[in-house]
């Protein structure tokens, strides 16, 4: 999923433990800068290579946070386009470079571990226009997204299981069959020490076209924290149907304020 996944934009929409301000902390800020490449044929008779990168802004919370992020995308080659965060198949794209559509996301961290209750955060997001669509770098319609996150820590050992369960009202473009889409990942986390934590999904989304396959996707990732402010991220995506990239990396650094 596009870093930008799980589903909002490839940095920000795939699922992974989230780092929280420890309790009686004062809110902070979070700054950070990602890069993504994609390749794939989303079913078409070609190759496309796609090129993604953003800015990211996050505002701590005493229960939640807020994530503003910015794109810009360069897709070299025609018949693909961005629905949501992420590359659709669609043969009226062009192709082309510039800003990519502005994501608003809030998320409220609503339930602690206690037992077998995991940890439950509610995200919602909202996907702002602001690409080309002539272009294929977005629709030109607004998205709105609704998820939920848990997370159960897995006892005193380092392991954490994840899910993901969601749900985007995709904007419709004009003489164009669109779907709304579900969107859902399951996976496990390990925490090899307190630098490098480990984590591996299986995600998935519904198709927003007709006759495309539904997006399936193995998404390994890492993170590395250089120190307690500064964390390096790392993604590889690789594909299960046409409705994914057959390959993804993306590589991020995010700093406290």
């Amino acid at each position: 999923m596009l870093v930008v996944s799980a589903g909002l934009s490839y940095a920000e929409t795939s699922p992974v433990v989230q780092p929280k301000p420890p309790a009686g902390t004062p809110p902070t800020w979070e700054g950070g800068l990602f890069f993504s490449y994609l390749t794939g044929d989303y079913g078409l008779d070609r190759r496309t290579d796609i090129y993604y990168g953003s800015v990211m802004i996050k505002r701590y919370l005493s229960k939640g946070d807020i994530t503003l992020t910015v794109p810009y995308l360069d897709i070299p080659s025609n018949g693909v386009t961005f629905v949501g965060g992420t590359a659709e198949a669609d043969t009226s794209a062009t192709g082309g470079s510039g800003l990519g559509d502005i994501l608003l996301k809030g998320r409220y961290y609503a339930v602690e571990q206690d037992g077998p209750l995991p940890f439950i955060d509610l995200v919602g997001s909202i996907k702002f226009p602001t690409a080309d669509e002539d272009k294929g770098l977005g629709t030109g319609e607004f998205d709105f997204t609704a998820l939920s996150e848990f997370t159960w820590r897995l006892g005193d050992s380092p392991w954490s299981a994840l899910a993901e369960l969601g749900y985007t009202f995709v904007g419709k473009m004009p003489g164009v069959d669109m779907k709304n889409r579900w969107l859902y990942s399951v996976g496990l986390a390990y925490e090899v020490d307190p630098k490098i934590t480990l984590s591996g999904y299986l995600d998935g989304r519904t198709a927003i076209f007709e006759g495309q396959e539904n997006p399936l996707s193995i998404l390994l990732m890492g993170q590395y924290k250089f120190r307690p402010d500064l964390r390096l991220d790392t993604l590889f995506e690789f594909g299960l149907t046409d409705g994914s990239p057959d390959f993804g990396v993306t590589l991020g650094l995010r700093k406290r304020i």
